[in-house]
């Protein structure tokens, strides 16, 4: 082989090599990591205040695993139905984003799906505080289903408070000489802007209070805590700074028993192949969440029907005041993960108990 031949197959297979790279390349580029850019929120409003979990997201990327492995189409052009319907497609949440000890999801046809259910859900949780399914679904019309509950307690207990939120007297909880510890520091801007985080006893859940963002922005609170509290890989890794012992330290007790029907969706036909014939009769969900000086305890369940045929539906040193006296948000997360499972933004008192 001559010189000449040699050095033109160098450069050709110098050439291929580079090519080669580009495209790896470029298909990283193509594909970002999803929990970094999608705010897919399907929240909705209960007496003013923002409520969000992630069942809906798991029990409709169910029905698509289960039945189509394609996203769900709907014979609509609703501007509201098609939202909602983007946003499930593109789930901002998933099973991912969870332990397996804390949901549970199934999906099927009919009363024997529904008894299973039933059955298994309470088997893994006995301490589900929702009612059993009472569903009256054909042998054909299929269910899909998704429930989580997560009972998380303080590393140390506050001290029981009354405070004021708007002016109004409630029953609450603040830091006291061992409890201020549990608390730390994020993002500080003022004493009408910051995030916080408290510690808890499994380090594998992480509990936010954001007070002083926007309260129809849910998002932008998601992006700051993506940013302050990612994922981590070392959940004994604690973000931010400690609280001070000259900081003050004070919250709202909190409780909500929440029920949503997703009436948009009701009575939507599907355009699937594999759904042909089938309409939404049943999408719904349940949030149920409790925080109070020991701890927080949330519950959600999901819960989408559908049958072949329309049916009804179901300097020197400033102390900082860390009070939450006004409008604010609370997060949990997986540490492992950018995804909050549930989101609540505390608008006004509905959620909290009067002094009497």
């Amino acid at each position: 082989m001559n010189k000449s031949l040699l050095l033109s197959l160098i450069v050709v297979a110098l050439m291929f090599t580079a090519c080669c790279k580009n495209k790896v390349t470029e298909k990283k580029m193509d594909n970002p990591k999803q929990g970094d850019t999608n705010y897919n929120y399907t929240g909705s409003t209960y007496e003013q205040n923002y409520v969000w979990g992630g069942a809906m997201n798991m029990a409709w990327s169910e029905l698509i695993e289960s039945f189509t492995q394609d996203k769900i189409e709907l014979d609509s052009s609703d501007p509201m139905v098609q939202s909602t319907l983007d946003k499930l497609n593109e789930p901002v949440f998933g099973k991912q984003d969870m332990d397996d000890t804390s949901y549970y999801i199934k999906s099927g046809y009919g009363k024997k799906t529904i008894d299973l259910i039933n059955k298994e859900c309470r088997d893994k949780f006995p301490s589900k505080s929702i009612a059993d399914l009472k569903i009256n679904l054909g042998e054909r019309d299929i269910i899909s289903y998704a429930y989580f509950l997560k009972e998380i307690e303080y590393q140390n207990t506050f001290t029981k408070q009354d405070i004021s939120f708007d002016t109004k007297k409630v029953k609450g909880f603040a830091a006291n000489g061992n409890s201020y510890a549990n608390v730390y520091i994020l993002d500080y801007t003022n004493d009408d802007k910051f995030l916080i985080g408290i510690k808890l006893k499994d380090n594998q859940d992480q509990i936010f209070l954001g007070k002083g963002y926007p309260m129809d922005k849910p998002d932008e609170l998601v992006k700051l805590l993506r940013e302050k509290a990612p994922l981590q890989t070392d959940p004994e890794t604690y973000l931010g700074k400690p609280m001070n012992k000259k900081d003050v330290f004070q919250a709202p007790m909190l409780h909500l028993d929440y029920e949503r029907s997703y009436d948009e969706m009701i009575g939507q036909r599907l355009l699937n192949p594999a759904l042909k014939g089938y309409v939404i009769s049943i999408m719904q969900e349940i949030v149920k969440f409790d925080m109070d000086e020991k701890g927080a305890r949330v519950e959600n369940e999901a819960v989408i029907g559908m049958v072949t045929s329309a049916g009804p539906g179901q300097d020197p040193y400033k102390p900082k005041l860390l009070i939450l006296d006004k409008p604010y948000w609370v997060m949990m997360k997986r540490y492992n993960s950018n995804n909050p499972y549930f989101i609540l933004g505390v608008q006004n008192t509905s959620l909290m108990k009067p002094v009497e």
